[in-house]
């Protein structure tokens, strides 16, 4: 609940900057659709319930679906897919794409399930939600999230076409993003290393901006080692940065003088490297480093370690890592925050133009059509988060506005005349 309490806030109080009024502030915090089921599956031979949910926020679109990562973890909460949806939405408008937010899950470790079991469940689910018509390409489109990858989606994908395929023709593809790439598999280069790579685009932006020297800016320590984090350090190590520490959920490595770019290509896990080894806890709190970027899971950073981080810049690779207290210790102490929903909005732009590929979608001049080179995409990825980036800090800094209260209102301006329209407030 407190996650979701944590966005309601921040979104009501971008809200009142904008003076929306208290019925457009109901809207913003309502939502289309909660909906959870029990998946009836079968793991390690016994048959069991799975508490499976998603959900929709409000959106602007009549016409466009709403977007979001589908998660496999044990501990799916409906009040945190209620917050990650709100994000999603802010992110979307906040990039300007034409979708609404969303987010779902199924409480289960894919690390303990084969992989026969996993595609069952995969299944499952898209039968369940196809049954309540709540999958489509200008239904509901999904993504990888935490605990699921390519491979799945690609499964969600070819469960909707053979149950769809014979009532309708559609563009089955479109139904999902974040497939894999390569012949009848209809996925876009460069979706798997998006945000990573966009994590990178926005801090250079933000500290040019900022007049800060990237020079100045050079040791990070990153809590996260999965898509997003491991990605990131591949990026920045290439880039010349010092990646001197790095977590996963089995605790985190240190070393002082640093990973080198081959070494972080060549492993899965943070601890496989040789390094000393240190806690999640003692990485956030780690003295000798500029740049903590968080690509874990939610709430991290709380009031209880904000006074202890040292770094100078956070640079959110995870969705909703830093609870409002600890923004708060984190202002006064002139740490610099760039948000979620700016920093790590990479994978959702790519995401929105294999949608636009897969579905035929050729309105938006913004999506590389006639190309299938990572480089090509990752740019036109570039170019819309660096705009972005540009209006939060310009919006920031001629209100005063923390990056992340800024990056809030801007997205919630880009939507309020349309949701003004559609709903007669």
């Amino acid at each position: 609940m407190r996650n979701l309490e944590n966005i309601l806030g921040r979104v009501r109080k971008s809200a009142e900057l904008l003076e929306l009024g208290d019925k457009l502030i109901e809207i913003l915090t309502s939502f289309k659709c909660i909906w959870s089921c029990d998946l009836p599956v079968k793991i390690r031979g016994k048959q069991q319930l799975i508490p499976a949910v998603r959900v929709w926020h409000r959106s602007p679109h009549n016409d466009k679906p709403t977007k979001g990562g589908i998660r496999f973890h044990p501990n799916i909460k409906l009040t945190d897919m209620q917050a990650h949806a709100i994000e999603m939405s802010l992110k979307n408008w906040l990039m300007e794409l034409p979708f609404g937010g969303a987010k779902g899950g199924v409480a289960i470790d894919p690390g303990r399930c084969s992989k026969s079991e996993l595609k069952a469940i995969t299944e499952k689910l898209v039968d369940e939600l196809d049954e309540r018509n709540m999958i489509g390409p200008y239904l509901d489109v999904p993504a990888p999230d935490v605990g699921t990858n390519p491979e799945i989606m690609n499964w969600i994908r070819q469960r909707f076409a053979q149950r769809r395929r014979t009532r309708e023709t559609a563009q089955f593809a479109g139904v999902v993003t974040g497939k894999p790439v390569g012949y009848g598999r209809d996925g876009i280069p460069g979706r798997e290393q998006a945000t990573g790579y966009g994590l990178i685009e926005v801090l250079e932006i933000v500290l040019r901006l900022k007049r800060i020297s990237p020079d100045n800016m050079k040791r990070v320590a990153i809590m996260g080692f999965g898509n997003v984090g491991a990605n990131a350090a591949r990026f920045l190590a290439q880039k010349g940065y010092e990646i001197i520490a790095l977590g996963d959920v089995d605790g985190a490595v240190y070393r002082r003088d640093g990973f080198d770019p081959d070494e972080l290509s060549r492993v899965k896990t943070p601890h496989e490297l040789k390094a000393a080894k240190i806690t999640n806890h003692e990485l956030l709190e780690l003295f000798d480093i500029d740049i903590l970027l968080p690509a874990a899971l939610e709430n991290v950073i709380t009031e209880e370690n904000a006074l202890h981080v040292k770094a100078k810049i956070i640079l959110e690779g995870a969705n909703g890592p830093t609870t409002p207290e600890a923004d708060e210790i984190l202002e006064s102490r002139e740490i610099l925050v760039i948000p979620d929903i700016l920093a790590n909005a990479g994978g959702v732009t790519v995401s929105f133009f294999e949608w636009a590929r897969n579905t035929g979608y050729a309105k938006d001049p913004r999506v590389p059509f006639n190309t299938e080179y990572d480089k090509s995409i990752l740019t036109a990825m570039s170019d819309i988060l660096k705009k972005a980036a540009v209006e939060v800090f310009e919006y920031s800094s001629k209100h005063q506005l923390s990056l992340r209260q800024a990056a809030y209102t801007v997205a919630i301006k880009h939507v309020a005349s349309l949701l003004r329209d559609k709903y007669l407030v």
